[in-house]
């Protein structure tokens, strides 16, 4: 007679739970070789060690119960199973490479971080930049429920065809209506993202590179115009030649506990 083995003796022998085995039952996966008909207990026997050890081993290769019922019904199939396992490396490589952009993004943030904290927030400094590049939209209406709307679309659109999410935030300001009229005019927003190797020169705003006057700020991006008071100061102050229009980029928003928002960013403009 072949030998029965009762659902705890099955957990234990496996190291699966009672509850695991009693869900395979309930969806057809792992049914019982053995019902007794008088006491209603349930019993399996060595046959099912087979099937147990075949659904670790798919489990441990990602697959869905669904998937495993599938392999378990049709194991004399081949073909079959290789057309799952093929399936399944698909969906792995997409994991693969959404978990590198997720990183990826990671990594960009972080060394936005890290270098407004050793450059130092809440100072004013002069330091040479490389070259950036950015997408130009016209949206400059700022403060405004239009401008956020549209700010909405434009990173919406943005995700779409470039299938980035993490961004820089820029906008260009006038240097001129600020020196003569002591107005801050926004004349252009942009973005930019971790990878903009698909991004058309005609969309590209660049940066260029050289020396700009530069102050890091953690604070509410509504409350930048003491920024801009600062860094004319300075100017002023140190007799500088300044060359553009100033850059006010911002790396990431959030709100804290106590409700109130907050934007890590920088205000620049370059130096002669």
């Amino acid at each position: 007679m072949e030998s029965r083995f009762s659902i705890g003796d099955i957990a234990k022998i496996h190291n699966v739970s009672v509850q695991t085995l009693r869900h395979y039952d309930k969806i057809g996966l792992l049914t019982p070789s053995y019902i007794n008909k008088e006491t209603g207990y349930r019993y399996y026997s060595s046959k099912d060690f087979v099937i147990i050890d075949l659904i670790k081993q798919c489990k441990s290769m990602g697959l869905s119960l669904d998937e495993i019922k599938e392999i378990i019904h049709n194991y004399t199939s081949l073909e079959s199973i290789l057309d799952i396992m093929k399936k399944q490396k698909d969906i792995i490589d997409k994991k693969i490479s959404e978990l590198n952009t997720i990183k990826n993004n990671i990594s960009f943030l972080e060394k936005r971080i890290n270098d407004s904290l050793e450059e130092g927030i809440d100072r004013i400094f002069i330091k040479e930049y490389p070259k950036r590049e950015f997408i130009k939209y016209d949206n400059t209406n700022r403060f405004t429920v239009e401008f956020e709307i549209n700010l909405s679309k434009a990173l919406a659109d943005a995700e779409r065809k470039y299938n980035n999410f993490n961004k820089e935030l820029a906008f260009v300001t006038s240097f001129e209506d600020l020196e003569n009229d002591d107005k801050t005019i926004y004349k252009a927003m942009m973005l930019s993202f971790t990878d903009m190797l698909n991004v058309n020169d005609k969309e590209k705003y660049i940066i260029p590179e050289g020396k700009y006057i530069t102050i890091n700020f953690d604070d509410d991006y509504k409350d930048t115009r003491k920024y801009y008071a600062r860094i004319m100061n300075y100017i002023r102050e140190n007799n500088l030649k300044i060359k553009g229009d100033f850059y006010e980029i911002y790396a990431m928003t959030r709100v804290g506990n106590d409700g109130k928002e907050k934007s890590l960013g920088k205000l620049q403009i370059a130096v002669l």
